[in-house]
């Protein structure tokens, strides 16, 4: 019996753990769903694309981000769709204040704040579509669901790489750690 009350308490109790980055938040720029692809490959002009802001939250959840996004001068955002859960929204991700985004409840997982309709006016070009620091703010940041809602970092996971796939140089990678280890 007492077996059994312990297996229910403990399935509780992780049920109820929240799916929270551990004590920081990420913002991230993806061209999938599943916050997964961080490059996108324009071999034509004129074919648009959709890029996703992701947030995943820090244990400590989520109720508002703020940020702006810089793309290239070649690029244009021809649609917003931001995330049908939000609250309140001041700005746009592109627009020159940035953008503060809010959700009417705690977020503790990850989280879309935006569908972005993108337009690229010309192909092949390397270039990225980069998180920057809201300019009124001074940095990308969250407040978090903590009582009194703190204002905490919001770290940049990456930017959107245009035509090219960022890898690895030997000198910071998997074979720089691999050599310290051969004869």
């Amino acid at each position: 019996m007492k077996k059994i009350l312990f297996l229910i308490l403990a399935a509780a109790v992780l049920q109820a753990a929240p799916a929270g980055a551990g004590p920081w938040a990420y913002i991230g720029l993806f061209t999938d769903a599943g916050h997964s692809v961080g490059v996108h490959y324009i071999p034509e002009p004129y074919v648009s694309y959709t890029t996703w802001v992701w947030v995943l939250p820090s244990d400590n959840g989520m109720m508002c981000a703020e940020f702006k996004l810089v793309q290239p001068a070649w690029n244009y955002c021809i649609e917003t769709t931001p995330n049908p859960l939000h609250s309140v929204i001041l700005g746009a991700p592109y627009a020159d204040e940035g953008v503060s985004f809010c959700f009417a409840a705690c977020q503790s997982g990850w989280v879309w704040l935006y569908q972005l309709g993108q337009f690229p006016m010309v192909a092949n070009v390397i270039d990225c579509i980069c998180i920057v620091d809201h300019p009124e703010a001074g940095a990308c940041q969250v407040a978090e669901c903590s009582p009194n809602y703190p204002v905490a970092p919001l770290i940049k996971m990456n930017c959107l790489y245009l035509n090219e796939n960022p890898v690895a140089n030997e000198d910071a990678s998997w074979g720089a750690i691999k050599g310290m280890y051969e004869n």
